[in-house]
């Protein structure tokens, strides 16, 4: 395979998300520790706070993309959302109960709403059809990069300050408003615009096999526990605060380290199966999450868990590019971010419920069960494609 050398516009929004990401890991982070140590919640309260936080900005998601097909602009939104999300790190410094941290976090991802859409349509955009998949894997790749170092970076706060949840968020702030300047030089992209198209109030716009998508995708969001509570289990097996981040760490490296190879294995294999690999490995992760007893065996669990973003995350953008017509991109980035936005609130209400109430292993078990279900209902596109295009 060729190096790949990534359009100009791929390579700044890719270093943008690599400081915001940084700057949101250091937070993400930290707070399983921030729950337990200094809110006094538990698994309940951290899934709930992430379901609510992740249902805001689904209807934000809906209507970022929408408008942006409709006015044909993209970087007024990123720029509102990446600003409305960094101007919340420096908010945790003044929270002090769950629903204050809730407060904060719902305005964190309404910004990450406002942004997400808009700013993958100026990736496909920027784009040719051949390399989709490695775009959004070189994109993925930046922002994971940061993952890695954010909760590398809390690590060393904590370690050398140990419960210094001030510190983090400063620092996290900081480094935030890098991201914000670095899209000053992104350069605005916009799509052919087709007369007579219907609204996106109506799915109508969209082909069968698009739809069939979004089920897959709730489904097997619905099965994603959020990795802030996939963290518990170090409180569960007694190791320290600070050392939380390290696991993160070892999630974002693995994520990081494989989201190219995924993307130049989607425009090579296709990104349906792809993304029936990656969810079949984020089961093998939850076996092996539900059965460790010690830190070798955690921090593979967590090592297989970074495999499962990687293999799905961009590729799941280049599946709905493949699905969704060029007029109407943005929207439906739009509407694939709420359906998994949508998914993933179950995920970490119930998940986070049925941990703290049930264990872990009964948590583990309801989000394999959903996610068998999604890959079922991938598996249906894939055949229907294959009559089509002669299959991926």
């Amino acid at each position: 395979m060729t190096r790949y050398r990534p359009p100009r516009n791929v390579f700044l929004i890719g270093l943008t998300s690599f400081f915001n990401d940084l700057s949101n890991e250091m937070v993400l982070a930290i707070f399983p520790a921030f729950f337990t140590s200094v809110l006094k919640a538990g698994a309940g309260s951290l899934g709930l706070v992430e379901g609510l936080a992740d249902g805001a900005a689904n209807i934000i998601k809906i209507y970022a993309g929408r408008f942006s097909d409709k006015i044909q602009k993209r970087k007024p939104f990123m720029i509102l959302g990446y600003g409305l999300s960094v101007a919340t790190r420096p908010l945790y410094l003044l929270a002090s109960s769950v629903s204050g941290v809730a407060g904060i976090r719902v305005a964190d991802r309404v910004g990450k709403g406002l942004r997400e859409a808009p700013r993958d349509a100026i990736i496909s955009l920027s784009t040719s059809k051949e390399e989709m998949g490695r775009a959004f894997g070189y994109h993925r790749m930046l922002d994971t990069l940061g993952g890695i170092l954010g909760p590398l970076v809390a690590y060393l706060i904590l370690r050398a300050y140990p419960e210094g949840f001030n510190i983090v968020f400063i620092v996290a702030f900081v480094i935030g408003l890098l991201a914000v300047l670095s899209l000053i030089f992104v350069k605005d992209v916009v799509g052919e615009v087709r007369k007579g198209n219907l609204s996106l109030d109506s799915l109508a716009v969209f082909p069968a096999e698009f739809k069939r998508y979004l089920v897959a995708l709730f489904l097997l969001s619905a099965g994603s526990i959020p990795v802030a509570v996939l963290l518990l289990k170090t409180q569960h097996l007694g190791f320290s605060l600070a050392s939380i981040p390290l696991f993160y760490m070892l999630y974002s490296l693995s994520y990081a380290g494989f989201s190219v190879p995924a993307g130049g294995m989607s425009d090579r294999i296709g990104p349906r199966t792809v993304m029936r690999i990656g969810y079949a490995v984020l089961l093998i992760g939850y076996v092996v999450v539900a059965f460790a007893e010690g830190a070798i065996i955690l921090a593979t669990g967590f090592l297989v868990l970074g495999l499962f973003p990687a293999l799905t995350d961009g590729v799941a953008r280049a599946l709905a590019s493949e699905l969704s017509p060029e007029s109407h991109r943005a929207g439906a980035y739009g509407l694939v971010n709420a359906t998994a936005g949508f998914g993933l609130i179950f995920a970490g209400i119930c998940g986070g419920y049925i941990w703290e109430h049930f264990g872990v292993n009964y948590a583990l078990l309801a989000g394999g069960i959903f996610v068998v279900m999604g890959i079922i209902v991938l598996s249906t596109i894939i055949a229907n494609g294959k009559k089509k295009r002669g299959g991926v």
